[in-house]
């Protein structure tokens, strides 16, 4: 059970959405604005809202930015009726967990809900959840020096994809990649820094640092792979795209960097570990898994691996060991053995 604030101008809407909020169990309160939605925030603590893009008295990004002030623990979903990528990914920039266009069926709704709640859970068990507990970063510009390790995964070919369906369908392609290379960043213990247009950045060891970061870095890429693919089965015969991510992995001390804005605070990792790691999911073929010598130092008895060789980094005159990861059988948690050449086996 879970208290759920809905805000939408239109009656009708929002009530047959707290209806079936509370038929499932949980509390929800209604607001018909932002100025309502306001009053809301302000008396009672939520977590989960839900709210619309476009009302009368504002826009779901004013109710984003007063969640953030006064409910700060709260994931914030958008509703809007006006499809656009590029406005989902700002949304999700600024702080929402996630947006829902109307129209789809109630159900993908709930599940994102339900994802949300999860990753709630998720924070607050390792603490990241409220200010009181939260291990503050420094706020000057100069930022904290931190060992951490950095992940980068994106979708192979989406320029093409772009180019072949029409938009809706390759947005809608985009987006289903995108949540799942998320929830399994946020299953494994990693922060999400940023979202870019087909793929993420993620760190795992900050901003609540972890001694064992390098192996929750291979234990999201193993779980990004699997559930890519198992989605672009679905996919197959109603798409004519190929779905495949490739992901890339460096471990190193870098410059953690918190700066804050009116909505959220941002974190960043700032050196050429992250620049290394971005080298790496450059080197990956689809489907695959590369990380560094320097990853595999920390997990090398419990992942196998094939050599790659010493792969050129540009500003690093002696390159780096690169590995592709085939399996983690000695991951906790993980994927067994042969998972990666599964994943990139095609459906015929």
């Amino acid at each position: 059970m879970a208290a759920i604030l809905v805000v939408d101008d239109q009656s009708s809407a929002r009530t047959t959405l707290a209806l079936l909020l509370r038929h499932r169990g949980h509390l929800v309160r209604e607001a018909d604005g932002v100025t309502a939605a306001g009053r809301e925030l302000r008396a009672e603590a939520f977590d989960v809202i839900v709210t619309d893009l476009r009302m009368p008295d504002g826009v779901g990004l004013d109710v984003l930015h007063t969640a953030k002030l006064h409910c700060p623990d709260a994931n914030v979903i958008l509703l809007t009726a006006y499809p656009a990528w590029e406005s989902a990914k700002e949304a999700m920039r600024l702080g929402a967990f996630d947006y829902f266009e109307k129209g789809q069926e109630p159900e993908e709704l709930f599940r994102r809900i339900d994802r949300a709640l999860a990753e709630q859970a998720s924070r607050r068990r390792i603490g990241l959840a409220s200010s009181a507990t939260h291990p503050a970063l420094p706020a000057s510009p100069e930022g904290e020096h931190r060992y951490l390790t950095i992940l980068f995964a994106d979708m192979r070919g989406s320029t093409e994809l772009l180019a072949d369906l029409a938009l809706d369908e390759a947005r809608q392609i985009l987006d289903g990649v995108i949540e799942r290379l998320m929830a399994a960043a946020h299953e494994a213990g990693g922060t999400v820094n940023q979202v870019m247009g087909d793929g993420i950045m993620a760190m795992f060891g900050a901003p609540v640092a972890r001694p064992d970061h390098a192996a929750q870095a291979c234990r999201a890429a193993l779980l990004m792979q699997e559930t890519v693919a198992a989605y672009a089965r679905t996919l197959h015969g109603s798409h004519r795209a190929e779905v495949q991510i490739r992901v890339g992995i460096n471990s190193g001390e870098v410059i953690v960097r918190s700066v804050a804005s009116d909505l959220r605070w941002d974190y960043t990792a700032v050196g050429m570990p992250t620049h290394v790691a971005a080298r790496m999911e450059q080197l990956a073929t689809p489907g695959s898994i590369v990380i560094t010598a320097e990853t595999l130092a920390r997990i090398e008895a419990r992942v196998d691996v094939r050599p790659l060789g010493r792969v050129v980094v540009k500003g690093l005159t002696e390159g780096v060991e690169a590995y592709e990861v085939l399996g983690a059988p000695g991951l906790r948690g993980g994927t067994s053995e042969g998972l990666i050449c599964a994943a990139r086996r095609r459906e015929p």
